[in-house]
């Protein structure tokens, strides 16, 4: 394992894990009820209240979402079931998840200089039907993370959420946090409301993305809603524990991960295929979407990262795009549209974790445009000193391994590069959440 660097790593999508004070604090007290009602959930809790309802949430999906660190091996934590008193005693929650003292200690062992945070339980708000319930949970948790990252400005860097139910409310909240500094502002390329992201109402949005200079984070998370009240019912009568829908119980379809999750939870054995492919699919639809269509063309300085998704799948996804580009422009009128390769690399960039080799094979395809990602705190976090080692073994120049790691995620943001951590810390516990 490398035990020293020489250069500035930046982790560009690492998260928090909201905790109870964001609805109980940032939350104005006269909304506070009523917002609780239409979207209230936390790793404390077992319950779900979304849009005036209360749904049973799967407590072993919940604590799994605090349990990743880099050198619990993967074969070691998945032997353990998340939330039992087994799990509790080996692995605990991480308190860095909520305590920005405890995520600094944290992120030296990762061997990681700076960061850009993202929530976990708020990427869920596609769930929330009410705009303005939306609106005042989207400045609460913005107020909370910006307050977060007070602990060291120089190295935690907060990513806003914005209330994508109303086009004009997030409007709003990108020019107020724009103005406090956040650099970026996610957004889930899935279904809001019935709305995807590139439809044209929300051409007003981008184009402050672009006016405001702030990057626009396309980060995937595909959860379990059933098809059909049908489907549900199969889903639960499969996993045989009365909680087999993970956020709702509600017939909706808003990502194309979801449909890979649904099969396979059907299924007997189930098994939670989500992460695996899930993904993947929903960054891989928005990533064709907006090159076959020209839809990056509308807004010629927009910066978008593909986040929460890996890398891997990356040159395929340009090759099909180019290829049937140019088998269907008479369905376009013959109008050009940019190259995809070119379009991308001059306007995108792409996560990846310490564990795709692919990436470090194809070096030469991603040097320009991959940024890296540890997930910490979830379960399949990994850290810096992975990913040197790895493109070690496999020859990455020492440039690349500088623009991967670091360089490039600073070019994105806009960002000064700030070297704390030199060296591996060779035994180090991290802190973790009381129960």
């Amino acid at each position: 394992m490398s035990a020293s660097k020489d250069f500035p790593v930046f982790d560009c999508d690492s998260h928090v894990v909201e905790p109870p004070a964001v609805w109980d604090e940032y939350v104005p007290a006269r909304e506070r009820a009523w917002v609780k009602s239409q979207f209230c959930f936390h790793t404390d809790t077992d319950l779900l209240m979304i849009n005036g309802r209360a749904v049973p949430a799967a407590r072993e999906r919940s604590n799994a979402a605090e349990v990743g660190w880099a050198r619990w091996s993967k074969p070691e934590v998945g032997k353990y079931t998340p939330g039992t008193q087994e799990w509790q005693a080996r692995f605990g929650r991480l308190l860095g998840c909520r305590d920005p003292a405890a995520r600094l200690k944290d992120m030296d062992a990762l061997g990681t200089d700076q960061v850009m945070l993202f929530p976990t339980w708020f990427v869920r708000l596609a769930l929330l039907r009410d705009p303005r319930a939306g609106t005042i949970l989207a400045r609460a948790y913005n107020d909370w993370l910006y307050d977060y990252c007070a602990a060291d400005r120089n190295r935690l860097f907060p990513c806003a959420i914005l209330p994508l139910q109303t086009v004009d409310g997030s409007i709003e909240e990108l020019r107020r946090v724009a103005k406090l500094g956040f650099k970026a502002a996610a957004v889930r390329p899935c279904f809001w409301n019935g709305r995807y992201p590139t439809l044209p109402e929300f051409d007003p949005l981008w184009r402050e993305f672009e006016g405001l200079g702030v990057v626009l984070a396309m980060h995937t998370f595909p959860s379990r809603e059933a098809l059909t009240p049908e489907w549900g019912e199969r889903m639960d009568a499969a996993r045989g524990s009365g909680q087999g829908l993970l956020f709702t119980d509600e017939a909706v379809v808003y990502s194309p991960g979801q449909f890979v999750s649904n099969i396979t939870f059907a299924m007997d054995p189930t098994i939670d295929s989500s992460e695996a492919l899930g993904f993947m699919m929903e960054a891989m639809v928005w990533v064709t979407t907006v090159l076959m269509t020209g839809w990056l063309d509308k807004f010629p300085r927009l910066k978008a990262a593909v986040l929460e998704s890996n890398a891997s799948w990356l040159p395929l996804v340009l090759g099909k795009s180019k290829n049937f580009l140019d088998l269907f422009a008479f369905q376009r009128g013959n109008r050009p549209v940019r190259d995809p390769y070119d379009s991308f690399r001059e306007r995108c960039f792409i996560g990846f974790e310490s564990d795709e080799v692919m990436v470090y094979r194809l070096w030469d395809l991603f040097a320009d445009v991959a940024i890296w990602s540890s997930d910490y705190p979830h379960h399949d976090a990994e850290d810096a000193w992975e990913a040197l080692d790895l493109m070690a073994k496999y020859q990455v120049p020492e440039p690349a391994r500088r623009d991967m790691l670091g360089n490039n995620a600073r070019k994105l943001y806009g960002i000064e590069p700030l070297m704390k951590v030199k060296e591996r810390i060779a035994e180090y516990a991290p802190a973790i959440l009381p129960w």
